[in-house]
């Protein structure tokens, strides 16, 4: 047999490849001449289709004995987009998205002619008693009127047609929102015609808010300009710092949020720094379940909130300072009385996860003073009150673009290096502290593995001893207050010396050893850190089957308190008194079925009180204990444990069961006459005495990102007399007076 030339055989493949092109093309350009002739008979088209203007979807396929109830967009084609055409069926084609799946759309919108349209301010009008409303104009499906005499909004011209908004019969049903669409009428049936006001959302504009809300899906689109916006829309209530807008990897992109606030329904759309449109969100009571992040088709720019809880208006309250970091969120996790340190954090995890960051930030002006960036690599931080300065390990650096192990020293004030040490990258490794001491833990990879302990002196770097641990040794994290090195081994706790690794003191647990709930990444059991003070003395440690209060100077048992599978605890404001959460069942706690909290006194051994639901973040002010209880703000009387207040709620369904779990960002902080709670994106001001929320804080972004539940709860929000540090997850950390801020609430 003899083969041809490969450049014969090149030139057949390159001759098929163009007829199979032009084949595609003329097929669906066959398609859009079908839709332009309206022609009933059935196309079987391959190729791409492309929108001239905005385009519905529709489930399902529509007819002229389609009902009214069928009139509603799934989502939107935008002019200028393809989709990949499956058939079509007269002036009807079935198309494929790449992310919804296949959706009917009127071809027409897909011709030549349909460049023609052109949009119009909206404007009230009435038809004809006989007209009848078609698909696109002189299409062949033709619906009447449902309500002879109905008022509708034109948007659209079309040479002799107008185009008017039809609103969807249901437009919110399960997890969807429908959105309107655009039928077509001669304009001679036109009877009468009324302007609609400018300024749709401002407080006085009469333009229901179904109406208003149907004309922002129909109306405004991504890259729309701010004026455009503002036209339509009226001036905002508030303008804020948006989100970040950029995806992980890239350099933050925040621009500038409208709100519009009004007593039935808030409005918020972001713009880009060039004033180009990027989303929008409406924020509606919900009538059967509490609902975030519904999105009306394929664009996650454009969402619904449907809220429970009462809806917040924005105080016009200033910080002192406000810092804006490089990346997403901003936790504070350490101070001096001159220097906050703070990590930052791009929200992302896996193989989502891009950047990281320790940076200083001056406490009086909020003036960054250094940064380190820790890339999508391990970090810890040491902080050294007494010295001023802060361990920093990293594992990977980013401007190398490799992992290089590095532990270095730095001058609080002004981040320079005091020491600096290159570590080998066998291993994982943790950075901590203790007095006068830095420790690197290798971490075993299995049981069956060999770790190690290094002990740095925190003075020079310098190595004072290292010792190889066995593979069910660990040590536990301790902080620069912290005297003695804590090794933990199946049942026994025992405290070395950093000087020479001597045992100082140890202690026995009882029954077997549990794994320590306190490093779960969604959860706030056990301690919470608080950054704006030292680590305490005493803290709970989890040994064998025993919670023990441990003085770490002495080895103190305090107290102590049985583990139990179906329970877990978290501290409060008082060392005496942790919040017990009891879950139904017979195996591990579940935090999705806890039966009842309990108050208990941790040195007099005895339960205060039972409250039925689950109780977290408790913070004793005078004869009160705040909580959140099953996702809500409560007050509880602390000595007789009845409930006095609760956040009300207008629905107790929810899409997502823990949906209320997750609404509470933080920890409360007490004003003398209110509360401050991150709750939902907001930074909520409650009122002590009833609950009733007083508004939200102006120009703060409240969320922790996924898996840093405990960074959330304890960085981003605390205060010290009368200072409020507030976090964000649009890299911002604020100071807030809150003297200032009580008045201003009066």
């Amino acid at each position: 047999m003899r083969l041809k030339p490969l450049k014969f055989l090149t030139k057949s493949v390159v001759l098929m490849g163009l007829c199979a092109v032009l084949f595609l093309m003329l097929c669906a350009g066959e398609l859009s001449q079908s839709f332009a002739a309206s022609s009933s008979k059935q196309v079987q088209p391959a190729g791409k289709l492309a929108f001239q203007f905005k385009t519905p979807y529709f489930q399902t396929r529509l007819t002229e004995t389609s009902p009214w109830t069928e009139l509603k967009a799934a989502d939107y084609g935008r002019a200028g987009e393809t989709v990949k055409a499956k058939s079509g069926l007269g002036e009807l084609a079935l198309v494929t998205t790449d992310s919804s799946g296949d959706y009917w759309i009127p071809g027409w919108y897909t011709t030549q002619a349909a460049k023609s349209i052109r949009e119009t301010a909206p404007a009230y009008v009435s038809i004809a008693a006989n007209a009848k409303l078609s698909l696109t104009p002189d299409s062949r499906l033709k619906w009447a009127q449902p309500n002879q005499g109905m008022k509708l909004i034109a948007l659209a011209n079309w040479k002799d047609w107008v185009g008017v908004m039809i609103s969807p019969r249901e437009w919110h049903k399960d997890d969807k929102v429908f959105r309107p669409v655009l039928l077509w009428v001669n304009a001679k049936s036109i009877t009468s015609k009324e302007a609609v006001p400018d300024g749709i959302l401002t407080r006085s504009s009469d333009v229901p808010i179904d109406v208003a809300r149907e004309l922002t899906e129909i109306r405004l689109d991504l890259g729309d300009s701010a004026v455009q916006v503002q036209k339509l829309l009226g001036a905002p209530d508030v303008k804020e710092r948006s989100a970040n807008f950029a995806h992980p990897g890239e350099a933050m992109k925040v621009g500038t949020t409208w709100r519009y606030e009004r007593p039935q329904a808030q409005f918020t759309i972001s713009f880009s720094e060039q004033g180009k449109l990027m989303g929008w969100k409406w924020i509606l009571p919900a009538n059967e379940k509490l609902e975030l992040g519904v999105y009306p088709g394929s664009n996650y720019g454009f969402a619904y909130d449907f809220i429970a809880t009462p809806a917040a208006f924005t105080l016009n309250s200033q910080p002192v300072w406000k810092n804006q970091g490089n990346l997403n969120y901003a936790y504070l996790v350490g101070s001096t009385d001159q220097v906050l340190l703070v990590n930052g954090d791009d929200g992302g995890f896996s193989g989502m996860h891009h950047d990281s960051s320790i940076y200083a930030v001056d406490r009086n002006s909020g003036r960054k003073l250094w940064q380190v960036d820790a890339g999508f690599g391990i970090f810890n931080i040491a902080l050294d009150r007494s010295r001023n300065t802060a361990a920093v390990y990293t594992e990977y650096d980013p401007a190398k673009k490799k992992y290089e192990g590095r532990i270095r020293e730095l001058n609080l004030k002004d981040g320079r290096v005091i020491w600096e040490k290159q570590l080998s990258q066998e291993q994982q490794v943790r950075m901590y502290a203790v007095k006068d001491a830095v420790l690197l833990y290798c971490i075993p990879a299995s049981d069956r593995d060999t770790g190690s302990l290094t002990v740095l002196d925190r003075a020079t770097g310098k190595e004072k001893w290292n010792r190889t641990l066995g593979g069910k040794q660990r040590v536990l994290e301790t902080a620069a207050e912290d005297p003695y090195i804590l090794i933990q081994e199946g049942l026994k706790l025992r405290a070395l010396s950093p000087e020479n690794g001597k045992e100082i003191w140890s202690v026995t647990g009882k029954g077997e050893a549990e794994q320590d709930p306190q490093a779960n990444a969604y959860f706030s059991f056990g301690n919470v850190r608080l950054p704006l003070q030292p680590q305490p003395s005493s803290r709970w440690f989890l040994v064998g089957g025993q919670w023990m209060l441990l003085d770490t100077g002495s080895g103190e048992v305090l107290a102590e308190y049985a583990w139990n599978r179906q329970e877990r605890f978290e501290t409060t404001n008082d060392q005496r008194y942790i919040l017990v959460q009891r879950s139904d069942g017979l195996t591990d706690y579940d935090s999705s079925k806890v039966k009842e909290t309990i108050l208990y006194d941790v040195f007099g051994q005895r339960s205060i009180w039972s409250l039925p639901g689950k109780a977290v973040s408790g913070m004793f002010d005078q004869d009160r204990l705040y909580v959140v209880l099953d996702g809500l703000p409560a007050a509880v009387d602390r000595y007789k444990g009845t409930l006095l207040w609760q956040m009300p709620l207008s629905v107790r369904q929810s899409a997502n069961p823990y949906t209320l779990d997750e609404m509470a960002k933080t920890r409360f902080a007490a004003l003398p006459q209110h509360l401050l709670l991150g709750y939902g994106s907001d930074l909520l001001v409650l009122g002590k005495q009833d609950g009733q929320v007083q508004g939200r804080l102006k120009d703060v972004l409240m969320a922790y990102s996924e898996a840093r539940y405990r960074n959330g709860i304890e960085g981003l929000l605390n205060i010290t007399g009368n200072e409020i540090y507030i976090g964000s997850s649009n890299g911002g950390l604020a100071r807030y007076n809150a003297a200032e801020l009580e008045r201003l609430l009066r």
